[in-house]
């Protein structure tokens, strides 16, 4: 017979093992409610623009700035392979190839994507489609619908295709010939439940609306790569707050640039023995991207390319490699900006030129598209003295191209030349297309496209569509009660179109030597500037000179970038601005210390429970 103190331990094993039985719920399914240790996005990707369009016929002098080690065909399938190989040993996962449409006569854009699938199917390697919105094969939005529910329905449900999130991603080549308005109607007739990522090519975030993320193409016009990085990866995660949803931020690393047999308006970049791409690679890299991509891995017209040359050897795909090994493990860092400088003012974004389409193939193989007209280089925007940018308008320019080429809105285009939306402009006409100086003696800040710097000093926010205090306080790195004190607004305000909002402050900077009679003067700054931060604290950045009047200018909401300070950008408003991520990103070690302290407690617990039951049941 079973005596009645076993018989009682026995039930206080019965009641311990419930016990445990309920707690381990409590210990093992809280972690479902921790963030991830990887933030959406957050990927750590290594990507490259890619071109399919080559025949030998295409390199050459006075075609190419640099010469491949051996000139070859797009279409050739080996080719494609020894490129898929020399990219994997460089530690670049995918290829993002320009792509004309689902069109196979003329257009070797779709066998070579084809082609590009299969071969990076079988070693591990992805990709996706660049897709060209000006392709010769699309005369209408319509076709373009056609072409990238295409897209979506065959080669994005390939094993090789690019997936992010679980989401297939299609990046875009001017995509700013169309209005935002008009990428909405497409992305709700091609993809209305956003079951695909969409990445944008500039800096305008009213494009965010349809798109679900931002990368800039080439960023050869920077004086400073890590700023430019930062600034636009910040204006990116804002706008989530504007259009919802997730927005992605695509780092661009660059190893140089050389279009001039294009007719680019970029200036040449020097490579400078791979220093300006050490210093856009990791620029890219301190953006926290949620992907890193390479402008580019062939674009020879261009002269950007990684791929081998006669010139380089095989230098920058090594370099690539020992970049894409420290960004991937975490060590590398955001260098100096480069003291090889572009030969323009730096802090003028270019104005977006198109990628040169395919050359014709002499001879097999097939599939070869034709020419495409060259496109007309775009006028070079001019500042008056009066601080009106004006643009002479070229063949085919509408107002619609221009205000996505330059970055402005349509109504400010409309207001500024007293035009009507059924005007129509005609070649040679002059158009203000931005301002140096505003009309009220404001001048625009660099990297805040709806920034203004008054004459007394004072920093303005121009409310735009769809802003709130919670998002400016955001995109000037402020917290709302620092908004509200800098501002004067009170708690809960409304606010209007149009109306300025004080976001800071910046001194004027004092003259060195001269009188007050000397026109020179004026262009003096002193060594340092005090720049007021919202605690009251003072900080000292870099001087910086105006730019001579007969400069051109940046309009106001033209894409700008970081200028070359001892702070970063946002520094010269009220306080120092940083990336702004959509989700946290804990520490994996914090984490995992944090859960082997919860369960070396539950232990404990359990154990001290045990012996207090036992001793209890003993008494009895």
């Amino acid at each position: 017979m079973i005596s009645k103190t076993n018989r009682k331990i026995r039930v206080v094993k019965v009641w311990l093992l419930l016990f445990i039985v309920a707690l381990l719920p409590l210990l093992f399914g809280s972690t479902k409610n921790m963030p991830e240790v990887e933030a959406q996005g957050q990927t750590r990707l290594v990507l490259a623009f890619y071109y399919a369009w080559y025949s030998p016929g295409s390199f050459g002098p006075g075609l190419t700035p640099f010469q491949p080690v051996t000139p070859y065909f797009s279409t050739d399938t080996g080719t494609i392979q020894r490129h898929v190989n020399e990219a994997q040993s460089a530690g670049i996962d995918g290829f993002v190839q320009s792509w004309y449409g689902p069109e196979t006569v003329n257009n070797q854009t779709e066998p070579n994507f084809q082609a590009l699938l299969n071969i990076a199917s079988a070693v591990g390697f992805k990709a996706a489609v660049d897709f060209e919105t000006a392709s010769p094969f699309f005369a209408s939005n319509d076709d373009r619908i056609n072409a990238l529910r295409a897209l979506l329905s065959t080669h994005a449900n390939h094993p090789a295709y690019l997936r992010v999130d679980g989401k297939p991603v299609i990046f875009f080549w001017a995509n700013w010939i169309l209005s935002p308005a008009e990428w909405v109607t497409i992305r709700t007739s091609v993809d209305p439940d956003r079951n695909s990522i969409w990445i944008a090519e500039g800096g305008d975030t009213t494009y965010l609306d349809a798109f679900d993320g931002l990368h800039l193409y080439n960023i050869a016009w920077s004086g400073n790569p890590a700023g430019t990085a930062a600034t636009w990866a910040a204006n990116t995660r804002a706008a989530a707050a504007t259009y919802g949803g997730y927005k992605y931020w695509v780092g661009t690393a660059m190893p140089g640039w050389n279009a001039d047999l294009v007719g680019s308006s970029t200036a040449p970049r020097d490579r400078a023995n791979g220093d300006f791409y050490r210093s856009t690679f990791g620029g890219a890299a301190s953006s926290s991207p949620d992907m890193l991509i390479i402008t580019s891995f062939n674009e020879w017209k261009e002269g950007s390319q990684i791929e081998p040359s006669v010139e380089y050897g095989n230098f920058y795909l090594q370099l690539t490699a020992e970049l894409s090994a420290a960004y991937k493990n975490g060590s590398i860092a955001a260098p100096p900006p480069p003291t090889a400088l572009p030969t323009v003012d730096p802090n003028i974004p270019p104005t977006a030129t198109f990628t040169p389409g395919p050359s014709p193939t002499p001879g097999p193989p097939t599939m070869t598209p034709s020419p495409l007209p060259s496109p007309t280089p775009l006028a070079s925007p001019t500042a008056q003295p009066d601080g009106r940018i004006l643009y002479t308008v070229q063949p085919n320019d509408t107002l619609i191209t221009l205000a996505g080429q330059f970055d402005v809105t349509l109504e400010d285009l409309y207001g500024w030349n007293n035009l009507l939306p059924n005007s129509l402009l005609s070649v040679g006409q002059t158009l203000i297309i931005g301002y140096t100086v505003l009309p009220d003696g404001s001048t625009p800040l660099a990297g805040f496209p709806d920034a203004r710097v008054k004459p007394d000093g004072q920093i303005v926010h121009v409310v735009n569509s769809g802003d709130t205090l919670l998002l400016i306080a955001s995109i000037y790195g402020l917290t709302l009660d620092e908004l509200y004190e800098i501002s004067g607004l009170a708690e809960g305000a409304l606010l209007q179109l149009g109306q300025e909002v004080v976001v800071g402050s910046r001194p004027r900077p004092t003259t060195i030597g001269g009188s007050s009679e000397d026109p020179e003067a004026g262009l003096r700054v002193a060594e340092e500037t005090v720049l007021v931060l919202p605690t009251g604290e003072a900080t000292a950045v870099a001087s910086f000179t105006p730019a001579p009047t007969n400069t051109a200018i940046v309009p106001p909401t033209i894409v700008a970038t970081a200028t070359e300070t001892a702070v970063p950008p946002a520094a010269e408003v009220a306080a120092v601005a940083t990336p702004l991520t959509a989700v946290p990103q804990p520490d994996p070690a914090a984490r995992t210390s944090s859960l082997l302290w919860l369960l070396v407690g539950a232990v404990a617990l359990l154990l001290v429970a045990s012996a207090a039951l036992i001793l209890v049941a003993r008494r009895r």
